[in-house]
């Protein structure tokens, strides 16, 4: 049997998949407010220049820079104002954001300035400084979002002040989803984990399918594997990725298109499948519930996102060993009053194993995803050493 490919050179697989299939979907406009978590089927430009003038950057005094102290104060101006002329020797008081006075070109910050009977004194200024020019922000012409930019909150502002209320962006990736196995086809064994693909699928912003179940029958999950690539974006499967008599997936990919790796030096999740038949991305996840949400995070997300999760330093709680070298284990983790708390281990909502890290056990326990966040580890760890939290949120 090959070895599994490592972490690093799946996720370059993925990414490579991703260049060929991701983007291939069709466009269509949406409202401005339905726009963010989509991404921009075309590039937008500016049409106009902003700001269009120059306005204060501070509330204090417009001056003329080459001018010196004293200096006569002519006026006010407020933002929303017309913009006022002001002539050599004199200065206006300005709020932040109110238009620049003609003859101005700089503003002394109010907490530098000194007023004795409506004469101002303070420090010398260079041209512009504490004024927001004319075009700063952007100027008609300019390149301001690319082709396929995610769409953010403040992505959507900028779009509304470029006067886009209608914004051209992909279709929402659809995927199928089938799960394997003659004890979830019968309903032994709840169906967990096409609940949590689904969830997987609305959190990234696309849509998902349960197309049913398939028991462990070769040409009974070849024919509906086959049909949902035909109907689909991308296809999910759960099971049936193992190396057991019963594990029919990989090979069928094999058969009907190309396996890009099965199995991956991660713990768990190792046992994960992807390929590509009649031009469809197809994800084989692990049965078991923890091992097929290992599987999504750790490489199937990098199809989807390309944003990391965030991640900070925390002291872990207990010795974790590792069974076997040459794997990343994920630790998932509770956290404490700055401590890590790893799931299966004494002090943790539950207690699977002692000081080797299990992971056919952990990969079994869907309340075992319930956490913080993860470690991800191919060393042992000991109690009291700071570690790297990918945050959930």
């Amino acid at each position: 049997m090959n070895s599994p490919t490592s972490l690093g050179r799946a996720l370059e697989l993925i990414k490579q998949l991703k260049s060929k299939f991701y983007f291939r979907r069709g466009s269509e406009p949406v409202a401005l407010e339905h726009s963010v978590g989509r991404e921009l089927s075309e590039t937008v430009f500016a049409h106009a220049t902003s700001p269009e003038f120059d306005i204060a950057a501070m509330d204090g005094f417009t001056v003329r820079s080459e001018d010196g102290y004293p200096l006569r104060i002519s006026g006010s101006v407020y933002a929303g104002d017309k913009m006022i002329q002001m002539k050599e020797g004199e200065a206006v008081a300005i709020a932040t954001g109110a238009l620049l006075p003609h003859g101005a070109d700089a503003v002394l910050r109010m907490e530098d300035a000194r007023v004795k009977r409506e004469i101002l004194y303070g420090k010398s200024l260079k041209k512009w400084e504490n004024v927001f020019r004319s075009g700063s922000d952007y100027k008609a012409g300019d390149r301001i979002f690319e082709k396929n930019h995610r769409i953010m909150p403040q992505s959507a502002a900028l779009l509304y002040s470029l006067g886009i209320g209608s914004v051209p962006v992909y279709k929402k990736i659809r995927a199928g989803i089938i799960s394997t196995g003659t004890e979830i086809h019968n309903g032994m064994i709840k169906n967990t984990n096409a609940v949590l693909i689904q969830g997987f699928m609305k959190e990234l912003g696309c849509e998902s399918t349960f197309t049913g179940t398939v028991p462990d029958d070769y040409e009974r999950t070849k024919k509906m594997l086959l049909q949902a690539c035909e109907k689909y974006d991308v296809v999910f499967t759960t099971g049936g990725v193992s190396v057991g008599e019963r594990d029919y997936v990989a090979d069928i990919i094999a058969e009907t298109g190309e396996l890009v790796f099965h199995r991956v030096a991660i713990r768990p999740g190792k046992p994960i499948a992807v390929g590509v038949i009649n031009g469809t991305p197809v994800f084989a996840l692990p049965g078991k519930p923890t091992g097929a949400f290992a599987a999504l995070e750790m490489v199937v997300r990098s199809y989807f996102t390309e944003i990391p999760r965030a991640a900070r330093g925390f002291v872990i709680n207990e010795d974790v060993a590792v069974q076997e070298k040459g794997f990343s284990y994920i630790l998932f983790v509770k956290l404490a009053q700055n401590t890590a708390k790893t799931m299966g281990y004494e002090g943790s909502d539950m207690k699977l194993f002692e000081k080797e890290y299990e992971t056919a056990i952990i990969s079994a326990s869907p309340r075992s995803t319930i956490v913080d966040g993860y470690v991800i580890t191919d060393r042992d760890i000991y109690k009291g050493e700071t570690v790297n939290v990918h945050l959930f949120s």
